[in-house]
């Protein structure tokens, strides 16, 4: 599959403005805070439906305006098809795909596989647990329907033990009731997530060899509680931790706890890993998570860069480059010297939310 045409009206900086996109690299050029990440958002958005950036969706609407809209059309299995994205400063959403309402996200994720690639995606190798776990479930969740429910009512019923935690008078039949629910998503999503994890491993491994010439071996390992448990083990585990979640009012055992370690040679990266090995296996788990994505949808995902060559050596840059020059890529930058000598490329330059050849 690949993008063909974005459109952008009252988005972020953007009042009106269509961008034609190439089956190769979309080279969008442009100084700091010009609207170059707006454009990787959008597609963002029109995959998710929400944003990465912001958790509120009217944040996305020019300041000026009322509402915000966009429009991708895309070719998949050689049809044309198109998803709409809509919010109002009301907070009315609507997303459409081919003409069709969609009414619960988990029917529509998956349907524009992406792999996002910017500075920030360095917390995944050197931040905290939860980046990790993002990292993974939004490569679940583009793999399967089912882990997105599972997911959602785990963290509806997280929400509600903890709200009960809190109170002066806590009903522990009530949370033991929550933990039932809850232990049946908790084995069927660490199940999903060790599987991936695994694969990813896989790929990665491969690709880090290839990046260093052998001189480094990337490993991760996933982090749970709960791993080979069924589901009465871990509705017992989580029963025998409720006096410890009552005094810390706060449920301290879940799988939103969980992390996925990365290791360089041995040693984990987080804790010992240089600038350029946490870049290294940065690169190396994007282009990893690419291949998951592709061979397990059998669909190429789409590559959005996001100021990334910033974060880069020419090196890097060079394995990145070749890697991906045979598909589809969106790519935001503020110099374009990497790519003199690309070919199947369009660059675009962006000057406060308008776009020239």
């Amino acid at each position: 599959m690949y993008l063909q045409k974005l459109r952008l009206e009252n988005f972020r900086n953007y009042i009106n403005q269509e961008i034609e996109l190439i089956n190769g690299i979309n080279l969008f050029l442009g100084d700091n805070a010009q609207g170059k990440t707006n454009i990787i958002e959008a597609i963002y958005v029109c995959a998710f439906g929400k944003s990465y950036r912001t958790q509120k969706d009217n944040e996305l609407i020019n300041f000026n305006k009322e509402y915000c809209k966009i429009d991708l059309q895309y070719i998949k299995n050689n049809i044309k098809l198109i998803t709409n994205f809509y919010i109002d400063k009301l907070n009315r959403k609507q997303i459409k795909n081919n003409d069709v309402k969609i009414k619960k996200i988990a029917e529509y994720v998956g349907e524009i596989p992406i792999v996002i690639f910017s500075p920030e995606s360095l917390d995944v190798v050197k931040g905290s647990p939860s980046k990790r776990r993002n990292f993974i479930d939004m490569i679940c969740c583009q793999l399967s329907k089912s882990y997105i429910i599972y997911h959602q009512e785990y963290m509806k019923c997280l929400k509600l033990k903890n709200s009960m935690l809190k109170k002066d008078r806590v009903d522990d039949e009530y949370i033991r009731v929550l933990h039932e629910k809850m232990s049946n998503n908790i084995v069927k999503i660490v199940e999903f997530r060790a599987n991936i994890i695994e694969k990813l491993n896989n790929y990665a491994k491969t690709i880090q060899k290839e990046l260093t010439e052998s001189k480094e071996e990337i490993n991760l390992i996933y982090n749970t509680d709960f791993l080979n448990m069924n589901v009465e083990q871990v509705n017992k585990y989580l029963n025998d931790h409720l006096y410890i979640d009552k005094l810390r009012m706060s449920s301290i055992k879940g799988i939103q706890r969980d992390d996925i370690e990365i290791y360089i040679n041995g040693q984990e990266v987080a804790k010992f890993g240089s600038q350029g090995q946490k870049r290294t296996a940065l690169l190396t788990l994007k282009l990893a998570n690419f291949e998951l994505l592709k061979n397990e949808k059998e669909e190429i995902p789409i590559l959005l860069l996001d100021d990334i060559m910033s974060e880069l050596d020419s090196k890097r840059i060079n394995f990145l480059l070749k890697y991906i020059e045979n598909y589809q890529s969106i790519i935001t930058t503020t110099e374009d010297t990497f790519v003199k000598n690309i070919e199947n490329i369009k660059i675009l330059k962006v000057s406060n939310g308008v776009l020239e050849n």
